[in-house]
């Protein structure tokens, strides 16, 4: 039997200023933004090659909005959902979207959309970032966020590793050629109820070229150190990412 999600198909950032925040992020990424509505509101849309990047305007605080998972089928997966507890919010769904009650996915907005032509990914232009490579949530208990990603959503999980000298027990489940991460903080403990979007993680296929384009830029960018994943090293975007903890991952 297939998996009910075969990918992830966007993040939904909310900023303040909608051209300030295309301004930084088409610097960031090195892709120009498409302007058009979604779901009723403005929007930009960043195509990158795994993954759309869309940001929307928010009154409210800027950060991660909304994952949107992708089914092959969705009038199945709506089907699935039903069964495993977790509700569809009708006045916000459609043939082609459904929008995901966040009382029944630990606080968390996600959505599920119907499949795409593949070719759209495989013709988005060559950029600065390559695609995610992560997207991340904090959780206050690993196994009730392992039961959501993994038992209902059918998310593969491919590692659970607790690191008491970097204070977290980390989860990762395998989502198309990206990874859905979980970050479970030992020492200061989250609330146990509900999960939050914590930041994501976007692929370079040179850091060092990256580092140098994005402080020329303007971004304020920390030095290239050497990642937790073996063979790999890593900096963070301090700034302009609008509410959006930012690392940027590339190989030796």
């Amino acid at each position: 039997m297939s998996r009910m999600i075969s990918r992830l198909d966007a993040v939904v950032v909310e900023v303040n200023d909608l051209a300030a925040a295309v301004h930084d992020y088409e610097a960031l990424t090195g892709v120009a933004a498409v302007l058009e509505q979604f779901r009723g509101d403005d929007s930009a849309c960043f195509q990158l090659t795994n993954i759309r990047l869309r940001l929307v305007t928010t009154g409210g605080r800027q950060g991660l909005k909304q994952m949107a998972f992708q089914s092959d089928d969705l009038a199945a997966a709506k089907r699935r959902l039903k069964s495993m507890g977790i509700s569809v919010i009708e006045a916000e769904s459609d043939d082609e979207f459904l929008s995901l009650s966040s009382d029944t996915t630990r606080g968390i907005r996600l959505a599920v959309t119907a499949a795409t032509d593949s070719t759209v990914l495989s013709e988005a232009p060559k950029s600065l970032i390559t695609g995610l490579d992560h997207a991340v949530i904090a959780s206050g208990d690993g196994d009730y966020t392992a039961a959501l990603l993994s038992g209902r959503l059918q998310l593969d999980m491919r590692l659970d590793l607790t690191n008491p000298d970097w204070d977290s027990r980390l989860m990762f489940f395998r989502c198309g050629d990206l990874i859905v991460e979980v970050y479970q903080p030992l020492s200061k403990p989250l609330p146990v109820e509900q999960d939050r979007f914590f930041g994501l993680s976007w692929r370079t296929l040179d850091i060092d070229e990256t580092h140098g384009l994005l402080s020329a830029r303007g971004f304020n960018v920390s030095p290239v150190k050497a990642g937790r994943k073996p063979g790999t090293r890593v900096c963070t975007v301090r700034d302009k990412t609008h509410g959006v903890p930012t690392l940027i991952l590339g190989g030796n």
